[in-house]
């Protein structure tokens, strides 16, 4: 999948981006909701930077991850900007300020994978961040992700948490 996320040109990735970020937009929760936590995209992940730049301007929260490289762990934090993003943890932006936010508080949550099953299940990149953050969280989990990114089955452990919706370019899981 990655290999495969890796042909697309960036004008491909854009074009996707901008398709999904429309689906997303139009879902009553993500609409609704005044404290939302997204990824920041990065090796031609689907672009979130657009999505979070709309959100800033329409005066929601926005929580961005911060990686515990130390503990594999997520540490939640609220931006103002997207002039606070600096180079972080394996190379994706973080924000340079640290403001910590309950788990409690977020609504919404948009989430990264490698891939994604037909039973919501997530693949990701293997250190287990995603999984150990998402852990008695209430906050609808909603995923973004190319349509080659969707399979029939992946394997599925206890402690992995199945997404409440998957968005694609083509459609939704």
């Amino acid at each position: 999948m990655r290999r495969r996320r890796k042909t697309l040109t960036y004008g491909q990735v854009h074009e996707k981006s901008e398709t999904i970020r429309y689906k997303l937009e139009g879902k009553k929760a993500f609409k609704e909701a005044k404290t939302i936590m997204m990824y920041i995209s990065a090796y031609k992940e689907p672009e979130t930077l657009p999505i979070i730049e709309r959100l800033l301007e329409q005066g929601k929260r926005v929580i961005v991850p911060v990686s515990s490289t130390e503990t594999n762990t997520i540490v939640p934090t609220y931006i103002e900007s997207l002039s606070e993003l600096t180079k972080g943890a394996y190379g994706i932006p973080e924000p340079s300020i640290i403001r910590p936010v309950k788990k409690e508080d977020i609504e919404v949550i948009v989430i990264p994978g490698i891939a994604f099953d037909m039973h919501r299940n997530r693949l990701g990149f293997g250190k287990g961040y995603y999984d150990k953050f998402l852990e008695d969280m209430n906050a609808k989990k909603i995923a973004l992700c190319y349509d080659f990114q969707i399979v029939d089955d992946l394997p599925a452990d206890d402690h992995d948490i199945p997404m409440d919706l998957i968005l694609t370019e083509e459609g939704e899981v």
